[in-house]
């Protein structure tokens, strides 16, 4: 009984990793109407952007965090002003080929100055915390405490804020936006620095976790947001934290049950059956934003 209670704790800090990064490019894809397949390499750059500050630079975590998600921000601010912008309108395979060509400068960006090796991240909390019997470690509560706060601020921020509803506008109708005067384009760019941000605050956060730093591990991440995303119900940000959920409990439970090896399946095997059985997700995406 306590292993299982132990699992799911970790499935549950795992899910609020996926929330956090996933509500990105689900936020992305609401206003753009297209996948950002570039989204993983964001959550790559945070981590790196952590661990180089804390090893090189000598920052304490706090202070890492921000560093990592600044870093983040300027690289996502570039990429929107060259690439995501001019998306806007466009097809959607002009959006997959240049979100595929981003993610693969950023990552071989980030091999070529840091190295293909894989570098040890040394900061965060790592001592565990006991409830009884079950343990957990304090990083991964802080990670629960964090996505908590993101998506309570995300739904205050949606839902009373001027953004907010222009974000929510441009969702339902670019052209209506355009016509009483609303600037898509800042919008966009907003949105997606918002979204990229979240990526690169969440990779920070895993690190300790994760132990390991390395060039391609944004891919990963990419791919278990795609079924989490298409679970929920593409645009629909209620519907992310619970698909995201799920995912991390049933992984850590099919890790812990059959193997670390058959946990990354897990995340394929439920894009292959949401897109046969409900492909338009389990919940509304009437609910978006």
């Amino acid at each position: 009984m306590y292993f299982l209670l132990e699992q799911i704790l970790n499935g549950v800090s795992s899910g609020a990793v996926y929330a956090i990064v996933a509500v990105g490019m689900t936020m992305i894809f609401g206003v753009m109407r297209a996948i950002n397949f570039a989204h993983g390499e964001y959550y790559m750059i945070g981590t790196f952007g952590g661990w180089y500050a804390t090893s090189a630079l000598g920052l304490p975590y706090p202070a890492a965090i921000l560093f990592g998600v600044a870093v983040t921000i300027v690289i996502a601010y570039v990429i929107g002003k060259f690439v995501m912008q001019r998306m806007i309108g466009a097809p959607v395979e002009a959006s997959v080929v240049a979100t595929l060509g981003v993610s693969l400068v950023l990552q071989n960006t980030a091999i070529l100055i840091f190295g293909g090796s894989y570098k040890f991240f040394s900061a965060g909390y790592i001592e565990p915390v006991f409830f009884g019997d079950v343990g957990i470690a304090q990083q991964r509560l802080l990670i629960i405490l964090v996505c908590i706060l993101v998506f309570l601020g995300l739904e205050l921020m949606v839902g009373f804020t001027r953004m907010g509803k222009t974000i929510r506008a441009v969702s339902q109708n670019i052209e209506a936006c355009e016509v009483v005067g609303i600037d898509v384009k800042k919008v966009v760019m907003t949105t997606f620095i918002l979204g990229t941000a979240l990526a690169g605050f969440s990779g920070i956060l895993t690190a300790p976790v994760n132990v390991s730093v390395y060039g391609g591990m944004g891919e990963i991440i990419t791919f278990k947001t795609l079924p989490i995303i298409v679970m929920g119900g593409l645009g629909n940000v209620r519907g992310t934290l619970a698909a995201a959920m799920i995912l991390g409990i049933a992984e850590s439970l099919v890790a812990g049950h059959f193997g670390l090896q058959y946990r990354d399946s897990v995340g394929f095997i439920t894009l292959i059956l949401m897109l046969l059985w409900r492909p338009h997700g389990l919940f509304s995406s009437r609910a978006r934003f």
